[in-house]
């Protein structure tokens, strides 16, 4: 039989790629980049992609689509960038900037608005800008192409330069404007190229470029494609252009008005040597494709210091918590949350998932472990990694003896080989404390909002300065990008228990018509002694 545990801190593939349980950045950010539909997947992020000919914002017949739509407003975020100065890049400042001529068409409005609801304290609206275009890559490609992932950036509070290149753009100007962004010709060229290969340009938006002979009853924004599989992220785009079929690189290269074939004129720069460069292979050009795409993704400006790679973990811990409750046969603590487990196979039926604990001395017993369950009618997910199957659990824990880590196993007893790469051993710490009691904390579509924590002393310590401190979106006059705003609130004392904790609350007014309660976090600290903890990033509604 194979064992494997957890460790605090998980490797996975990539020397530079890590998974840090206590670093709420890196779970959300990793929790968004897995957990795209289905189970625990929140707003279902992939909905709108899917099918990748999909438009999330109207009617179908429009020939708009989503995916198109998010590479198309990174690129425009990008794009006025001056690595020299240190400004601009992916920071959404797009969102300040949608009145400008050069960012015209539906696709900034329509991309902001539907990852609105995704941005929290941990995720900006920018980090949202780039995970929009590594989902339309892994999902719009097969086998899946995966843009590594990282975090942290900011968002800018104003528009930024401008100077996106436009079609009756010159290819000197153009030219220099990549080179402000820090990409070279080569560059220039490649990351246009990997960029058309989805989506089309529009009669609707770009009438100098796309006449309205495409407009009909299923084309009702006459769009016209860049290559004969505006859908999938692939090398046709490029053999299309060379070869002279099919689209033969889209209108911008083939449009009969002749001062807006920017396309051509970027392409035709080198004497098409990049182009014939990309067409080596499928494998070159999705290696190429890749490096670009991150390069333009971590473009940010230098004030902001982005995370390291984040990449899906096979087993991971989601959604764990612990809450002080009371019956008739006393108080206890309860113990729950889910395992996901990441697996090749269509059933995780057979493997046994365990998770066993420390109390809060770090003593170990033969008692403190319970087995997960997987339900197969509800508690699988999906994203463009693969499917996911979330094992819950649900124990409860003495009070006076607590917890303080808890270790995770997984065991397949059909098989001798691993079918879950995960395998350093150590333990996640979880604090008993200080907690939020989630059954007692409400909010609600007005922003009635009250919170309910349990604090944990012993005799000799003193406890002071019990608070909570919600974070929640704000609309932003200008943008669709929300504000995150905080409220702080000291929380008054209830009651005392037999088991060490006493209980603390406090009610508060947000604002009403947050239009995704899972937007609302919630902070709970409490000095005790010359120690202050603090139970952080917790939702009141999943």
């Amino acid at each position: 039989m194979i064992w494997r545990s957890l460790i605090l801190a998980l490797i996975v593939g990539h020397a530079h790629t890590r998974y840090v349980w206590s670093d709420h950045l890196y779970d959300e950010l990793e929790h968004l980049l897995v957990d795209q539909q289905g189970f625990n997947s929140g707003a279902n992020m992939k909905r709108a992609i899917e099918p990748c000919t999909n438009y999330v914002n109207g009617p179908q017949t429009l020939g708009r689509t989503t995916a198109a739509q998010w590479l198309r407003v990174a690129f425009h975020d990008f794009s006025t960038a001056d690595v020299a100065a240190g400004t601009g890049g992916l920071d959404a400042s797009i969102g300040w900037e949608t009145e400008r001529e050069e960012n015209d068409g539906s696709a900034f409005n329509d991309t902001l608005s539907f990852f609105a609801p995704f941005v929290n304290r941990h995720v900006s609206m920018a980090d949202m800008i780039a995970l929009g275009v590594i989902t339309s890559i892994g999902s719009c490609s097969s086998p899946s192409i995966h843009v590594p992932l990282r975090g942290g950036r900011i968002d800018a509070t104003e528009g930024g330069a401008f100077g996106v290149p436009a079609p009756e753009t010159d290819i000197q100007t153009t030219l220099d404007q990549f080179e402000q962004a820090g990409f070279n010709q080569q560059d220039s060229i490649a990351l246009t190229a990997c960029g058309h290969t989805l989506g089309s340009v529009h009669h609707a938006g770009f009438p100098q470029v796309v006449g309205p002979e495409a407009v009909t009853p299923n084309n009702t924004g006459g769009g016209e494609h860049f290559d004969s599989t505006l859908d999938v992220f692939d090398i046709l785009v490029v053999n299309e252009y060379l070869e002279g079929t099919g689209k033969r690189g889209g209108p911008l290269v083939t449009t009969d008005n002749v001062t807006v074939r920017s396309d051509l004129r970027l392409y035709e720069s080198d004497n098409n040597a990049t182009m014939r460069g990309l067409s080596d292979s499928t494998e070159h050009f999705v290696s190429r494709c890749i490096s670009l795409m991150a390069r333009m993704l971590d473009t940010v400006p230098s004030s902001t210091v982005l995370s390291d790679v984040i990449s899906p973990v096979d087993v991971k811990p989601v959604n764990v918590s612990l809450d002080l409750m009371e019956d008739e046969s006393g108080q206890h603590i309860l113990f729950s949350g889910s395992i996901r487990v990441m697996s090749r196979r269509t059933s995780v039926i057979d493997l046994v998932v365990r998770i066993s604990w420390l109390d809060r001395t770090g003593r170990s017993s033969s008692v403190f472990v319970t087995e997960a369950k997987y339900d197969a009618a509800v508690q699988k997910g999906s994203g463009m990694f693969g499917d996911t199957f979330f094992h819950a659990f649900n124990t409860t824990i003495d009070p006076s003896l607590g917890i303080s880590f808890f270790n995770v196993t997984v065991n397949d007893p059909t098989t001798n080989q691993s079918d879950v790469s995960a395998d350093i051993v150590s333990g996640y710490p979880i604090e008993d404390r200080v907690f939020l009691m989630k059954s007692r904390s409400t909010v609600d579509d007005e922003g009635n909002a009250g919170v309910t924590a349990a604090v944990f002393s012993s005799s000799s310590q003193t406890i002071r300065n019990v608070s909570a401190t919600f974070s929640f979106p704000t609309p932003q006059i200008g943008t669709m990008s929300p504000n995150i705003s905080t409220l702080s609130l000291q929380l008054t004392s209830l009651k005392s228990t037999d088991s060490g904790y006493a209980v603390f609350n406090a009610s508060t007014q947000l604002p009403s018509g947050i239009p995704n309660a899972y937007q609302i976090t919630v902070d709970v600290a409490a000095s005790l002694g010359d120690e202050e903890i603090t139970d952080t990033f917790r939702r009141i509604k999943s």
